[in-house]
């Protein structure tokens, strides 16, 4: 499994991602081989040291946020790494490329995620994963994997030791 021995949360806030989740994530990444993975939402950068580690050699990570992402750095060589400064609303900013991992935990708003939800359902390479944090907690997240859920989408949601809740979203066959 990837470790993030080097990194120090700030302050412990609350708002990182649970370390679990990172670890279920970085499980996705090396089971289903993936290459290329997108952060949406990188805060402190505890999560993204996990996806950056789990990928493979020659694995390209990119994430975005709407802070200066300086504090993320990896040890880890032979991968790219893309740090993007903007709202991940915004479609112009985004790496070209589809993705075979995409991770959302962003702005929290309706008038955000599906804006946000619009661009990133079009950059999920066939066969990949989108996964949505604090799906159970945040009612406006929760109104979007409702909305998802209408569409060719398999939908999965598991609570988190917050109980902030994970989604995983796949494109049904």
């Amino acid at each position: 499994m990837p470790t993030t021995d080097n990194y120090n949360p700030v302050g412990g806030h609350t708002w990182n991602t649970e370390r679990e989740v990172g670890e279920l994530l970085a499980s996705l990444i090396i089971c289903t081989g993936a290459k290329r993975v997108l952060e949406c939402g990188v805060f402190h950068g505890y999560t993204s040291l996990q996806l950056i580690d789990a990928l493979p050699k020659g694995g390209y990570y990119a994430g975005i946020d709407i802070e200066d992402l300086r504090v993320v750095k990896s040890s880890v060589t032979n991968k790219a790494i893309d740090f993007i400064v903007g709202s991940s609303t915004n479609e112009a900013i985004y790496p070209e490329g589809k993705f075979d991992l995409i991770f959302v935990d962003s702005m929290h708003y309706w008038d955000h995620i599906l804006p946000e939800w619009k661009i990133v359902e079009t950059k999920i390479a066939d066969g990949g994963l989108i996964c949505y944090h604090d799906t159970q907690h945040i009612l406006d997240v929760a109104k979007l994997m409702d909305y998802i859920k209408r569409f060719k989408y398999d939908v999965v949601t598991m609570p988190t030791p917050d109980n902030r809740g994970l989604t995983i979203i796949k494109k049904a066959i």
